[in-house]
């Protein structure tokens, strides 16, 4: 066993209590005074893990952001650590559901996802800020907003990354243990159909059926799909009519595509915007309002990744996610991008969410050692 990961072993009931404090403390993105209070215990215990400067960013609508910053004057540009400290399990989740330990696992709501990979970040940078083994200037970023997409973070995650040598994800590791290399884009639309009242008994050729009309886009728009290569468009939601006796006027539906690169998005994108309606006088209208561009694989990265860790005596198996994080956009931005360097675990957004115990030094010792040696 490497230096790195004998000292990380060391401080496993540490990192497993400092979780305990986070797991504790929920906070459910929607709920910005639960968030809070967990921002108030990090603000107040990232002095003690060797931040140099703490800026707490306010948030009308979400939690507060934190910024803080390490070893701020060594030359070269920083490496940008970013973890999310909301999670999507409502506050009262923990009553029915409380912290536990069992065959080696850590059980607790948001403990995956991705409270442990805070704990990995912050043990990281104390070690290697107590051992002056920091190179380069590391910033880590903070942000709740994350499980609903980002919207308020997005802007403050690429203006980071800009200036950035380096963006490392402590989202956690996929369930065989690997890093992420390769995440889908993903974007929402919705789509809407006017039709034309009438009554469905006296005059129902005056109208204009907007469920009829849906049913013949909803055709055109799952042949879209190209499962074979990832990309997926779904119909998930729809509603419409108005009476059971009542021509439909209106429908509304609710879309949701991922692709595995920028090219299949744009694809999927211009076939939506240029949807045209099929019965005379029918209106479709199809509008974007949430989008996350794919993380493509970077050629190299995980290689020189895996060459660091491997001198550590830990090995690096790399897969690709369906779901998003904000690595997207530093990837997109075409910043070198780790992802999935959080816990091992599974069950992320469920009850049964839960982390490897045995997994929290090693990641600490594999982010140590990238931030040591890139």
């Amino acid at each position: 066993m490497t230096d790195l990961l004998t000292h990380f072993h060391a401080r496993k009931d540490d990192m497993l209590d400092l979780l305990g404090q986070l797991a504790r403390r929920e906070s459910f993105t929607a709920d910005k005074g639960h968030v809070d209070q967990l921002v108030d215990y990090l603000e107040s215990a990232l002095g003690s893990f060797g931040a140099e400067k703490i800026q707490r960013l306010p948030q009308r609508d979400v939690g507060d952001f934190l910024l803080a910053d390490w070893n701020a004057n060594a030359p070269g540009k920083p490496a940008l650590l970013l973890c999310h400290i909301d999670t999507v399990h409502p506050i009262g989740t923990l009553r029915a559901t409380p912290p536990r330990l069992e065959e080696g696992r850590y059980f607790a709501p948001g403990a995956l996802d991705m409270k442990a990979g805070t704990v990995i970040a912050l043990f990281a940078l104390q070690s290697l800020y107590r051992q002056k083994r920091l190179k380069r200037p590391v910033k880590l970023l903070l942000t709740t907003d994350e499980e609903i997409g980002s919207p308020h973070s997005r802007a403050l995650i690429e203006a980071e990354a800009a200036q950035a040598e380096l963006a490392l994800v402590l989202e956690p590791a996929t369930p065989q243990g690997a890093i992420k290399t390769a995440r889908k884009g993903s974007a929402k639309y919705s789509l809407t159909i006017e039709g034309r009242p009438a009554h469905a008994g006296i005059a129902p050729q005056l109208g204009i059926n907007a469920i009829i009309e849906f049913a013949r886009q909803a055709l055109e728009i799952n042949a879209l799909n190209d499962l074979k290569y990832g990309t997926s468009v779904s119909i998930t939601q729809v509603s419409g009519g108005s009476a059971g006796n009542v021509i439909p006027a209106q429908v509304a539906a609710h879309i949701d595509t991922r692709a595995i690169t920028q090219a299949e998005m744009q694809r999927v994108e211009q076939a939506l915007a240029t949807l045209y309606p099929k019965m005379p006088g029918a209106k479709v209208r199809c509008h974007r309002h949430d989008y996350r561009p794919p993380m493509e694989r970077q050629a190299g990265i995980f290689e020189r990744a895996a060459e660091i860790a491997a001198r550590h005596g830990i090995t690096l198996e790399e897969g690709a996610s369906g779901g998003g994080s904000d690595g997207n956009f530093t990837a997109a931005m075409g910043v070198p991008t780790l992802d999935g360097l959080g816990a091992h675990g599974d069950g992320a957004h469920t009850l049964q969410e839960h982390i490897i115990i045995d997994s929290l030094p090693r990641q600490a010792a594999m982010v140590a050692a990238i931030l040591q040696e890139w």
